[in-house]
C-alpha cells in the first residue's frame, strides 16, 4: 500500500449496511407496538383490579365534555373476558365494568 492508504475489505460496508437495516426494522416494530398513554394506564389498572392481561381495545370513543376529554370503549383480556371502560377526566382512574351476557 502506498502513501498510507488503507484498503477496506468489501464485507465491512455490507455489515454496516446490514446493521443499519436491522436497527430500522426494530425501530419500526417498536413504533407499531407502542400503545397510547391512556391504554398503558388502562392495562395496568385491569391487571391490578381484574387480573386481566389486556390484548386489545375496541369501540373506543373520545369526545370533548367541557374542558375535558371523555374516553370510553371495550377492553378484551387474554383469557377472553371483556370489560366496558370509561374515563371522565384524564387524571382519574377508569370506571371498569365486566361485560356480562344478559337474558331478557
Amino acid at each position: 500500500m502506498r502513501g498510507g492508504q488503507r484498503r477496506q475489505r468489501p464485507g465491512c460496508c455490507v455489515l454496516a449496511g446490514l446493521a443499519v437495516a436491522t436497527l430500522t426494522v426494530f425501530a419500526t416494530v417498536d413504533a407499531a407496538g407502542a400503545k397510547e398513554p391512556w391504554e398503558q394506564v388502562l392495562s395496568q389498572q385491569l391487571d391490578l383490579e381484574q387480573k386481566c392481561v389486556l390484548t386489545s381495545t375496541y369501540n373506543v370513543q373520545e369526545w370533548q365534555l367541557g374542558d375535558e376529554m371523555v374516553l370510553s370503549g371495550k377492553a378484551r383480556c387474554y383469557d377472553g373476558r371483556e370489560f366496558d371502560f370509561s374515563q371522565k377526566k384524564s387524571h382519574l382512574k377508569f370506571d371498569i365494568k365486566a361485560c356480562e351476557p344478559t337474558i331478557c
